[in-house]
């Protein structure tokens, strides 16, 4: 991850990038006066200029966890009931033993928990490790990535404060005293310090900002469509490939400047109820009346239907207290338990997708399957 989040460590993260939530005002007072270097040297054309792939094919199973919000250990352990991490893990070289399975985060790594750099850090590795066996590790980006890259920081417990400083430094240390200012490492106040810090990594255009900006807004895996929140048929109608282009534009810290890309950012991550990123019709543990059920199936039966070969929405977002379901005849699934002891500290679930087949597993299901020693 440093060597990619190298990428623009204070190009559009020292700017005044647009912010689809209206953030950004710490960030103004913290960074005013601070020039734009274009450091882009460190980066690969390819990570500023390429865009996730809204389609790819999956030839082994597929596996969906749900939101991690910064708990390191729950996320091993869902990924070890994923079947794709190795129990002997060492913590610095995760090991792949999924082979082609490919595994999707569907977003809110940040923010409730103190680990987020280090889950990014831990997922790219696997990610890595994936590919040379076939499979693939796709993240996404949910409400509380663009919540950090608006500036909103409400939600960011102390250790994660922590963690940012740290990683921060540690950029420094490996490209140079023209960052310190940058990432406030030279700050007497505490919380400057590590405001700065948070702003510089997080900020569009930052390092860690750059590096969100490479993971999908919506995502389609074979017949099945991920989004954090939910899809309504407008999503479908605008273009689902120009929201996730217009969400990494946004990211890298490109001025937006045309109303078509407002207008994608504004469904794709805006603070409606229908965006993307913070869709909840869907997520309804228990629907109120029937009429409510039957009005949210209708309206994803329409989503659904206008977007060729998908059976059926993943999501996330809304925790759901009686663990992974399904509701709409299986049209919809809801994989957020809460697992991060930041929300609910629930047990993990994996959602497992293996042909037609889906279900989902949790630690006792994986015990049941492994053979006596």
């Amino acid at each position: 991850l440093a060597a990619s989040a190298s990428a623009s460590a204070s190009s559009g993260a020292l700017g005044a990038s647009t912010s689809p939530l209206g953030g950004g005002v710490v960030r103004e007072k913290i960074f005013s006066g601070t020039p734009r270097h274009a450091v882009r040297a460190y980066a690969g054309k390819t990570q500023v200029d390429s865009y996730p792939e809204l389609r790819v094919r999956a030839t082994g199973r597929v596996v969906a966890i749900g939101d991690l919000h910064g708990d390191i250990g729950q996320a091993r352990r869902a990924l070890r009931i994923a079947g794709v991490l190795d129990d002997s893990d060492d913590h610095v070289n995760p090991k792949w033993i999924g082979g082609d399975t490919t595994l999707v985060q569907v977003g809110d790594i940040l923010d409730r928990g103190d680990d987020e750099i280090g889950i990014l850090i831990l997922l790219q590795k696997l990610g890595k490790e994936a590919k040379k066996a076939g499979g693939a590790v796709y993240v996404m980006n949910g409400n509380h990535e663009v919540l950090n890259i608006s500036g909103d920081f409400r939600y960011v417990s102390r250790g994660a404060f922590g963690e940012t400083m740290r990683f921060s430094e540690h950029l420094v240390k490996l490209f140079g005293d023209k960052f310190r200012d940058a990432f406030g490492v030279d700050e007497d106040d505490a919380w400057t310090r590590q405001s700065k810090a948070r702003l510089g990594l997080f900020s569009p255009g930052g390092p860690l900002a750059q590096q969100l900006s490479m993971n999908h807004t919506i995502l389609i895996v074979n017949d099945t469509v991920f989004a954090h929140g939910g899809l309504v048929p407008r999503h479908v109608d605008f273009g689902l490939d120009k929201l996730n282009r217009a969400v990494s534009d946004w990211m890298r810290g490109k001025e937006i400047e045309d109303d078509e890309t407002r207008m994608a950012l504004g469904m794709a991550i805006g603070g409606v109820r229908d965006s993307v990123v913070w869709h909840r019709a869907y997520g309804t543990e228990k629907f109120q009346t029937n009429e409510d059920r039957a009005s949210s199936c209708k309206l994803l039966d329409e989503t659904l239907g206008k977007i060729e070969g998908v059976k059926r929405l993943v999501v996330g977002h809304t925790p759901q207290i009686g663990g992974a379901n399904c509701e709409c005849s299986g049209k919809i699934w809801r994989i957020d338990v809460g697992m991060s002891f930041g929300v609910l500290g629930a047990d993990p679930q994996v959602l497992e997708i293996n042909g037609d087949e889906v279900k989902v597993l949790t630690s006792s299901s994986v015990r049941e399957q492994t053979p006596a020693a």
